[in-house]
C-alpha cells in the first residue's frame, strides 16, 4: 500500500503515513447493536518474545513495531522523539544569501585594493622626514609605571588567528555586561550535511582554527568556515594581547555543543550567541582551567 499523499510506501495496517502524517482511513462510528449481545470470552495472548533489532523500533505511545526511521507512528500518528546529536541546534540560527556573501567578498576586494593604493601615495609622499622630538628621560620612571600589565587596543570582530579557509558562515556575538571576550574556534571535521566543503585559500593549508576579540557592551559579527567546531571563551576586563589574554582576571570556559557551520544550495548557516558576566546566565558555557584553553 502506497500514501496517497507523498506516495511512499506504507506498513500494512497503518492508519497514518510514517513519512508525511496523512491520515489513511477514518474510523466509522459505531452504531448501536440491535439486540443485546454478550461479549465473546477473551483468552489473554501469550507473551511475544522481544525480536532483535532489525531496523525497527517501538512507538513511544502505543508500543507497537515500526520502521526506525518513522518520524510518525502509521498506528496511532504519535510523533517520535529524536535522539540528541550533541551539537548546539536549539540555538537560533544565522543564514546569508550565497549572492550576497560573493557580493560583499567583491566589495571587500575593491576597498583593500584602494587602501592599498591610498596607502602607497601617502608613503611616496612622506620621503621628508620632520625632525625627531628629544625622547623624554625614562630614568627612574619603574616607579611611574608600576608593575601593571600593559593594556592593548582590540577592535571587535578582530581576528588574531585567521584559518587558511574561505569565510562563509555568519557568527553573531553579543556581549551583555562590563567583560569582554575572546574567542577561540578549534576545527573538529567537517559537518554532515554541508552542500559546500571546507574551501582552502591557499595550496597547502595549516591553520585551521580561529579566533576574534569583542569588547564588553559590543556585538560583532564574523564568517567562520564550513565545520564542526568546539567553541572556547576567555573573558575578563583589561585585553593584554592574545597571548596573556585578560591577565590573571581571565576566566576560560568551552561550550557544552558542538557548533555546526554549513550550507545549502541557497544560503549559509551560523548562530547567534548571547554571552553575560555571571556563570549562572551563560547555561551552555562550561568552567575550564586554563591550560585545557587552545591557542
Amino acid at each position: 500500500m502506497y500514501c496517497k499523499n507523498c506516495g511512499k510506501e506504507i506498513p500494512p495496517g497503518s492508519r497514518f503515513c510514517p513519512n508525511c502524517g496523512t491520515q489513511l482511513w477514518q474510523e466509522a462510528p459505531a452504531r448501536e447493536p440491535d439486540c443485546p449481545v454478550s461479549p465473546a470470552p477473551v483468552r489473554p495472548a501469550p507473551p511475544k518474545a522481544e525480536p532483535e533489532n532489525d531496523g525497527k523500533k517501538r512507538c513511544i505511545k502505543c508500543g507497537e513495531e515500526i520502521p526506525d526511521d518513522s518520524v510518525l507512528c502509521p498506528y496511532c500518528g504519535a510523533w517520535q522523539e529524536q535522539e540528541d546529536s550533541g551539537k548546539k541546534e536549539d540555538l537560533p540560527k544565522k543564514s546569508i544569501d550565497r549572492r550576497a556573501f560573493i557580493a560583499m567578498a567583491v566589495v571587500a576586494v575593491l576597498l583593500l585594493a584602494a587602501l592599498i593604493l591610498i596607502s602607497g601615495i601617502v608613503a611616496s609622499g612622506a620621503g621628508k622626514s620632520e625632525p625627531s622630538l628629544p625622547r623624554p628621560d625614562t630614568e627612574g620612571s619603574t616607579e611611574a609605571l608600576g608593575d601593571s600589565p600593559q593594556v592593548q587596543a582590540a577592535g571587535n570582530g578582530q581576528y588574531f588567528v585567521e584559518p587558511d579557509y574561505e569565510l562563509m558562515c555568519p557568527l553573531e556575538i553579543w556581549v551583555n555586561g562590563q567583560r569582554s571576550y575572546y574567542l577561540y574556534l578549534e576545527y573538529i571535521g567537517q559537518p554532515e550535511d554541508s552542500y559546500d566543503s571546507r574551501q582552502p585559500l591557499v595550496s597547502s593549508p595549516e591553520e585551521e582554527d580561529m579566533s576574534f576579540y569583542v569588547e564588553a557592551g559590543n556585538s560583532a559579527e564574523v564568517y567562520v568556515p564550513v565545520g564542526d567546531y568546539y567553541l572556547y571563551y576567555a573573558s575578563g576586563y583589561d585585553w593584554q594581547g592574545p597571548e596573556d589574554l585578560f591577565g590573571e582576571d581571565t576566566q576560560y570556559s568551552v561550550d557544552k555543543y558542538v557548533l555546526s557551520f554549513y550550507t545549502d544550495e541557497e544560503s549559509a548557516y551560523g548562530y547567534t550567541l548571547d554571552l553575560w558576566d555571571e556563570s549562572e546566565d551563560n547555561p551552555d558555557l562550561e568552567a575550564i582551567a586554563p591550560e585545557d584553553f587552545p591557542g
